[in-house]
């Protein structure tokens, strides 16, 4: 497989994987907040106020990326600056959850923890992928 299969795949499987959460959050934030993921509860897990304004923010968000991301990797354009991107928020978001695992049932830290290290994982894959080869590349 090239490098650019390679990219390609990683940005279409943090897009295809991040649509639903976007579309979600974005048009039913209620659902989103009580049922994020598939019922289980873990936004209104953590406690805070329902904010229809916030999450809906959170989900054009989302949907802004994916949008970006998708069109970079069907378009075969350099990812660098979108696999960065998806590795910042994707850290962050990551630190902030593993921070706040107490109440939730084993299963759910495990979920939790593996799904969101799963896009920082891919967009490291796709910036080493997208790396330039020759230093005349990097320019």
């Amino acid at each position: 497989m090239t490098r650019q299969r390679i990219q390609t795949l990683s940005l279409l499987l943090i897009a295809v994987g991040m649509l639903p959460v976007g579309l979600q959050a974005a048009f039913t934030p209620r659902s989103f907040f009580e049922d994020f993921p598939l019922g289980r509860g873990w936004i209104a897990q953590e406690g805070g106020a329902y904010n229809e304004h916030l999450v809906r923010d959170v989900g054009a968000l989302f949907l802004a990326l994916v949008i970006v991301t998708a069109w970079t990797a069907l378009r075969k354009r350099p990812a660098r600056p979108i696999a960065v991107a998806w590795i910042v928020q994707g850290v962050l978001h990551l630190v902030y959850h593993a921070g706040h695992l107490d109440g939730y049932k084993s299963v759910d830290k495990i979920g939790m923890i593996g799904s969101l290290a799963l896009i920082p994982v891919l967009a490291l894959i796709a910036l080493w992928a997208g790396r330039p080869t020759s230093p005349e590349m990097s320019s």
